[in-house]
């Protein structure tokens, strides 16, 4: 069986998205770890449109479809250690309340992992059948999280999602995102 890849990612200051941290940290606390596909399902359609409210607020961001199957394997592995690894380029995490004073971030992520050719793969490429000039526009990511809850999950092979900072101290700020690690992060225009 070949892949495809759909992976998606927003930043966003935490001082600017009240409650959104709490409420996607909640949402994942509460996701089963044996999910069934309607679980799947809810937990990412719910996800999304807790996304899309806070839509306007999202600075840096990437997302990416591809329907090689090396390179889709590939990807999903990297995403998935992702979730794996730490992340920050501190060492440790900051004093202080992360929704004030120098500006923190947050990070979602999530991928899935597609059968190729599958009903849901033939969606997601349509939804990110995107002029490159639009690639990183608002508009852009609103169409991928709008088209979540299209998502069969009995055609998705492997998911995973994720929020950096796990703990609000641990919070990324404006140096940690200038990392090598975070170069994919675009301008969300």
């Amino acid at each position: 069986m070949k892949h495809s890849i759909l992976a998606f990612e927003v930043c966003a200051r935490m001082d600017q998205t009240p409650g959104l941290h709490a409420a996607l940290m909640g949402r994942l606390r509460a996701h089963p770890p044996n999910a069934s596909f309607q679980q799947k399902w809810q937990y990412h359609a719910e996800t999304s449109a807790t996304l899309l409210a806070h839509l306007g607020a999202f600075e840096l961001g990437c997302w990416d479809y591809f329907d090689d199957d090396t390179r889709a394997q590939a990807d999903f592995k990297m995403w998935v250690n992702g979730m794996l690894s730490e992340e920050g380029a501190r060492p440790g995490p900051l004093g202080g309340d992360p929704y004030r004073g120098e500006p923190r971030y947050l990070t979602y992520t999530m991928a899935f992992l597609m059968a190729q050719g599958s009903p849901t793969d033939m969606i997601v490429r349509q939804v990110c059948n995107i002029p490159e000039p639009h690639l990183w526009a608002r508009a852009s990511f609103q169409r991928i999280l709008s088209n979540i809850n299209q998502l069969s999950f009995s055609s998705i092979k492997g998911d995973v999602a994720y929020v950096i900072p796990r703990d609000p101290t641990w919070a990324l700020t404006q140096q940690d995102l200038r990392e090598p690690k975070f170069h994919y992060l675009r301008r969300i225009t």
